[in-house]
């Protein structure tokens, strides 16, 4: 395989991955039972191998791989979702989004979104073309996140900049690469779930390895300690 047709591949590539890690949680769930990581591991490899195998060279009914036919529906996924995904529901600590992060997404996504769908004059979206100041206001927000100790998230920006002046995926849009509906509606769903049941314990993570340990401090009075 060419480095120009692996390329070509890596959107394919990419959401059998997230799609793969995507099934082996739900069957967690339904099952009610935990995976090692060799488990964990050798489901998400064979899923995505199934995925993208070309099945119409051996005289399936379909052209495309099962991958192909997912992008279809689901197009690509911003840089922040599919590190959320790949990384971050492994949950392993060094992957632990800070409390606020949800939040700031979800906001960010409400106040986005019906602009961008031309409900007003006021289109954001048009920033992300080729924009060295939105750019450097999302880089801002990594070292703001970096100083607040939560490098996690300061990595995740940080790549989704170098990807989108790479063009990594097809969009040269910088948005597409920080946002998406999957990403929005996770966010907001998150955020309201604290509101009505309230947010997570102290040290208590969820299936997003979400650090609860600022909220923590929040109830106690103390926001920094």
């Amino acid at each position: 395989m060419t480095l120009a047709t692996l390329i070509h591949q890596l959107p394919l590539i990419e959401i059998s991955l997230v799609t793969s890690i995507i099934c082996l949680h739900l069957v967690r769930s339904i099952l009610n039972k935990a995976h090692g990581l060799i488990a964990g591991l050798f489901f998400v490899t064979i899923a995505s191998l199934v995925l993208l195998a070309p099945f119409a060279a051996i005289g399936a009914p379909w052209n495309l791989p099962f991958a192909a036919y997912i992008r279809g529906v689901t197009g690509d996924l911003s840089i922040l979702s599919l590190l959320l995904i790949l990384f971050t529901w492994s949950g392993w600590s060094a992957f632990r989004i800070a409390s606020v992060t949800p939040i700031l997404i979800a906001v960010i996504a409400i106040l986005f979104y019906p602009f961008a769908l031309g409900l007003t004059f006021f289109d954001p979206y048009a920033w992300g073309y080729h924009s060295s100041v939105f750019a450097g206001t999302v880089l801002l927000i990594a070292a703001i996140y970096f100083f607040a100790k939560h490098s996690w998230e300061a990595l995740m920006l940080s790549i989704a900049v170098i990807a989108w002046s790479i063009h990594w995926h097809e969009s040269n849009n910088l948005w597409d690469y920080l946002l998406d509906p999957f990403l929005a509606a996770w966010a907001i769903g998150l955020s309201i779930r604290w509101v009505i049941w309230g947010r997570p314990k102290q040290n208590d993570l969820d299936g997003w390895g979400i650090d609860a340990s600022l909220m923590a401090r929040r109830k106690r009075g103390r926001m920094f300690g």
